[in-house]
């Protein structure tokens, strides 16, 4: 199958789980459902949360597996994943502030004090926003070379998205959700830092 195809293939796969995902949460929510538990709310914190997580994840993996397959045209995911991750996080952080919190800063700002979790999770919202805005071709041209520096924070938005979850799940490193994704951002975390250690290291023999 040509590249062109396999990335129709692979974007359409992406729309359809992501839009599924998304319609399926949020109108479990607002409808009470049934497959929300008895509390839809906080499952549906914990489970948009996942989704976004699960979909960053992806956007990291697309370059490793495009260097280790020798097939470049996977890189080309890697925009839809970040925005799926970012839609699946501003509902995620809606519902806390409007519903969770009742839009109350009296309570959000000791929230954000007092489980330091919050705090994590709002600043890789933050970096997410950013990353979003600054995905369109125009930003790459008027960035130039900092547009890829500037993408990089990826990596730091799913060190504080994993370690976000796990405390707002209440689970620890141990829980094969949390695990798996660890182990996976941890690799994909080497897989981009051991190659630049590596060229670093190549110095230049002084001549004589």
């Amino acid at each position: 199958m040509k590249p062109g195809r396999l990335v129709l293939l692979g974007k359409s796969l992406c729309w359809s789980l992501g839009v599924f995902q998304l319609a399926r949460l949020l109108g479990g929510v607002y409808y009470q459902a049934d497959y929300m538990g008895p509390n839809p709310l906080d499952k549906g914190l914990n489970l948009l949360g996942w989704w976004g997580l699960f979909f960053l994840t992806l956007t990291l993996s697309w370059t490793p597996i495009s260097q280790w397959t020798g097939q470049p045209w996977w890189k080309q995911l890697q925009r839809l994943t970040g925005l799926f991750s970012f839609a699946f996080v501003v509902p995620h952080l809606f519902m806390y502030v409007y519903f969770d919190q009742e839009h109350n800063w009296s309570y959000i700002l000791p929230d954000l004090w007092d489980r330091k979790f919050i705090l994590l999770g709002f600043v890789a919202f933050l970096i997410l926003l950013v990353l979003a805005i600054t995905s369109t071709q125009n930003w790459q041209r008027r960035l130039g070379a900092n547009w890829k520096k500037l993408h990089r924070l990826t990596y730091i938005a799913a060190i504080l998205g994993i370690t976000h979850f796990t405390y707002r799940m209440k689970v620890g490193l141990q829980h094969p959700e949390v695990k798996t994704f660890a182990i996976v951002i941890t690799l994909l975390l080497l897989a981009r830092i051991l190659p630049l250690l590596k060229s670093d290291s190549i110095l230049p023999v002084p001549k004589a």
